[in-house]
């Protein structure tokens, strides 16, 4: 008589495992509805400043003749619109009662030195260290918008050669102290 096979050697699959995957496959739909759903509120809004770059014919072409290079530094106490080759002359304005630089008094500032200079469209930009975001973000915004109440200032366009309106102030917004000094 012949022996009788192990039971062990016919339910192989006894032995495994399967998984349930249907908690996961829940998990995973309801995470990427979630995700969908916040990211339809979330808007992301972005200022592009130009990288500097400096190469050393580039500059010396640029130097040729004295650039404006206009600078806007904020200080604790106050603001002070200046030109490094002094085209223009410094100007200090003091902070408001809060402590927040006096914004509309930097606009009017920069629309007096766009009249002078129309053409042109780069500001530097240097704040102290522990200013507040919000007010750095107002500042900017008075620095780059012209405002409805601005006299017009024009500028020729050099391929038509017709007069046109300038629609912003300084779009050109350079970080001065990348080390946030005082």
């Amino acid at each position: 008589m012949l022996k009788r096979p192990s039971s062990r050697r016919r339910n192989t699959h006894r032995g495994q495992i399967e998984l349930n995957l249907v908690p996961i496959l829940d998990t995973m739909v309801t995470l990427i509805a979630f995700l969908l759903f916040t990211m339809s509120f979330l808007s992301i809004v972005s200022i592009e400043t130009p990288f500097p770059q400096a190469s050393i014919d580039d500059l010396k072409e640029k130097l040729k003749e004295k650039p404006l290079q206009l600078t806007l530094s904020l200080r604790e106490g106050e603001a002070e619109i200046w030109s490094p080759f002094e085209k223009i002359k410094a100007k200090k304005i003091p902070n408001i009662t809060d402590g927040a630089p006096d914004t509309q008094a930097i606009h009017n500032a920069l629309v007096e030195v766009k009249q002078k200079y129309p053409t042109e469209v780069q500001i530097v930009f240097a704040p102290y260290g522990g200013i507040n975001y919000d007010v750095m973000i107002s500042t900017m915004d008075a620095i780059r918008s012209m405002e409805a109440t601005d006299p017009p200032i024009y500028v020729k366009n050099q391929q038509t050669g017709v007069d046109e309106a300038v629609k912003s102030l300084f779009p050109g917004i350079v970080f001065g102290n990348l080390l946030g000094e005082k």
